[in-house]
């Protein structure tokens, strides 16, 4: 899967950089002060170095960012489901310590039939 990641985020840069090029040395020139309509375009080629430098920056930075907000959502969505499996042995453990021997042995067969894991209960 990180193949065709990489595979994907070039292709998607390698469309977008010309568009992200052209905005950020328009910009740089607008900032300038020195836009003048067509007659600015040897100064917008002398300032295309730093557009394309400008725009790898802000690709860059775009990309990790969505990586790193993706990241911490799954490991977000991954912490619930632990705390969740974590009070469910919990509460488990808290019935079958309250139960008769017989209804122990049809929460235990329940627990297993809906796949909570009786290996990791809190201690009785």
């Amino acid at each position: 899967m990180n193949e065709w990641h990489e595979r994907r985020w070039l292709r998607r840069h390698a469309i977008a950089a010309p568009f992200g090029i052209f905005a950020a040395t328009a910009l740089l020139v607008a900032r300038s002060g020195q836009w003048s309509g067509w007659e600015s375009l040897e100064l917008a080629a002398t300032m295309v170095d730093l557009g394309a430098v400008l725009y790898a920056m802000v690709a860059v930075l775009v990309e990790r960012g969505v990586d790193m907000v993706f990241w911490a959502l799954e490991r977000k969505k991954q912490r619930e489901q632990e705390n969740k499996a974590q009070i469910q042995a919990e509460l488990l453990s808290e019935l079958l310590n309250r139960v008769s021997p017989q209804t122990k042995k049809e929460l235990e067969q329940v627990a297993r039939d809906q796949g909570i894991s009786l290996d990791n209960l809190p201690p009785r």
